[in-house]
């Protein structure tokens, strides 16, 4: 369940970033001498991003697991759930979350404009694991429903499902971006609110504690599985037998 929230927000999040984007895309220093290696230049570049992504998941499912108490999540989906449906008629909430200014992201834009302007091998994939860094209102949603997975590796696979769901859209954008206008962003963006209440939707659902296996599975139940089903006993002997 919280893989497909996961994807859909990963998706919802391209018509938010569309407008952002398309710019950076525009900066990027491919190869155009044809289709392809224009494609594999923003394959490279996405994949370094959706990296990047897995890393913070890594991180933040390492809080999770000293979250682990059910019930806490259990609320926690619903705040997120409420969280998301208010970013999708609030957008301007979002894009305050985003980049200010500050030593991290002077440190995070610097480094991006020398790796622009150096040859070195690999760079596509290094300025995309950079700009996965950047400050995002979206990255943050998606970071808050990873710490709902309440473990490192679901939290991690959360954040990858996220980074996948952006991935058909942005090389979309990137390979089109001369021919996106503001008309038709603007066309395209009338989507995202939609998206993202479905999602939140999902999300309160979810931590309604309702039964339904997958969508919203008993806390409880949750809370067995995650227990040892035959924990071994450890005996020490302080004195030898003789």
């Amino acid at each position: 369940m919280l893989l497909i929230v996961a994807f859909l927000v990963g998706l919802a999040s391209t018509f938010h970033c569309i407008g952002m984007c398309g710019p950076i895309s525009l900066a990027l220093p491919l190869n155009r001498t044809s289709g392809a290696t224009v494609l594999i230049g923003l394959i490279q570049y996405h994949l370094g991003r959706i990296a990047t992504y897995s890393l913070l998941g890594l991180l933040i499912g390492s809080i999770g697991m000293s979250l682990s108490l059910f019930h806490f999540l259990q609320w926690l989906s619903i705040l997120m759930g409420i969280v998301m449906i208010l970013f999708a008629w609030k957008r301007h909430w979002i894009h305050k979350m985003e980049f200010r200014q500050n030593t991290m992201m002077q440190l995070l834009v610097g480094s991006m404009g020398k790796l622009l302007a150096s040859e070195t091998p690999g760079k596509l994939i290094a300025l995309g694991a950079l700009n996965g860094l950047l400050p995002c209102g979206m990255v943050f949603v998606a970071l808050g429903n990873a710490l709902l997975s309440g473990s490192l590796i679901g939290s991690m696979a959360g954040m990858a499902a996220f980074g996948l769901g952006t991935f058909p859209a942005m090389v979309a954008v990137g390979y089109f971006a001369r021919q996106i206008n503001h008309a038709t962003r603007q066309r395209i963006n009338r989507v995202f609110p939609a998206l993202l209440t479905i999602v939140g939707l999902m999300l309160i659902v979810r931590g309604a504690n309702l039964g339904i296996p997958y969508i919203s599975p008993k806390m409880t139940e949750l809370a067995q599985k995650e227990q040892p089903k035959n924990p071994q006993r450890v005996v020490i002997e302080c004195h030898s037998k003789k």
